[in-house]
């Protein structure tokens, strides 16, 4: 059997042993919801320079509370 397929019959198994109700919904999301989001190639190579510019401090980052404080503001105008 191909990799592939030895992967496919190693997560049914996984599932099949699952009985944990958060794990099992995760996996059905995981299966049935349509906002799977894929990335192209150039978009991935992108991210990845985009990464390396934030290791190498030539891009600033912002914490999660300026992201929020920021989004707040705009939505309160």
């Amino acid at each position: 059997m191909g990799k592939q397929v030895d992967k496919r019959i190693e997560l049914a198994r996984a599932i099949l042993d699952t009985t944990d109700p958060d794990r099992l919904q995760a996996v059905e999301l995981a299966l049935t919801s349509p906002g799977v989001v894929r990335f192209t190639k150039a978009e991935i190579a992108e991210l990845e320079a985009q990464l390396d510019r934030i290791e190498r401090g030539e891009e600033r980052t912002r914490s999660w509370a300026e992201v929020k404080k920021k989004a707040l503001g705009k939505v309160r105008r």
